[in-house]
């Protein structure tokens, strides 16, 4: 529910069970798709532009499913492309939040560079600005906007504060899985920690604001920091 609507309103979906069944067929493409995807076999940045679209297309396809078939009216205007000036605050500080507790658990290491001489700096770039700016603005869209949202709306009888935590947590598991998934199953602190920070934080922003804005300024600062210290 966006604040000020009472418990039991349907604020976001007409039909918030279409909208899951739909985030829900989602996730299940999605998963698939990056656990079976293993690349186009092209190099350089035509492969990493691939892979960044093909990734995508489930999250971006659900979304568009949803909000045709079950959104109430003025919900794209309203929810997807409203934006405050608290949600750019709220979200530049709980993004530095986040990347803070990530550094401070589990820091980041690597490099997208790779070894002198052996590196695409057009792939580079591909893959830094999908990772800082695409997938975040394509998770939110989906996981808050689609997920979270009609999950306010399944919960809401419930009250406010409950709906909000059960709604939080619910598409924070689907979130953390498909991470995990796209990991390689590994289960490791890293595969974990992160999508479980971004996804309760940026969770409780749509709950509190009822737009995507914060939660996407949240998850684009949080991740461009760490592509940034992949290329330090």
């Amino acid at each position: 529910m966006t604040p000020g609507a009472s418990p039991g309103s349907s604020s976001f979906y007409r039909r918030p069970w279409i909208a899951l069944l739909v985030a829900a067929a989602g996730v299940v493409i999605a998963g698939l798709v990056v656990s079976l995807y293993r690349g186009i076999g092209a190099t350089g940045w035509i492969g990493s532009l691939a892979d960044l679209v093909i990734i995508s297309v489930p999250f971006v396809l659900a979304a568009v499913v949803a909000i045709r078939l079950a959104a109430t009216p003025g919900f794209v205007r309203r929810v997807l492309l409203r934006w405050r000036w608290t949600d750019v605050a709220f979200g530049l500080g709980v993004g530095l939040l986040v990347r803070a507790l990530l550094e401070l658990l589990v820091p980041t290491t690597g490099s997208l560079l790779g070894g002198f001489g052996t590196v695409s700096i057009a792939a580079v770039a591909v893959i830094a600005l999908g990772a800082a700016l695409v997938t975040p603005i394509v998770e939110e869209l989906f996981f808050r906007g689609v997920a979270v949202a009609a999950l306010l709306d399944v919960f809401g009888s419930l009250g406010r504060v409950v709906a909000a935590v059960a709604s939080v947590a619910v598409s924070t598991a689907a979130f953390v899985a498909l991470h995990v998934v796209a990991a390689g199953g590994m289960v490791t602190w890293g595969a974990l920690l992160g999508p479980l920070a971004i996804g309760v934080g940026c969770g409780i922003l749509f709950a509190v604001t009822g737009r995507v804005a914060a939660g996407i300024c949240a998850h684009v600062v949080s991740n461009a920091i760490g592509v940034a210290l992949l290329l330090v």
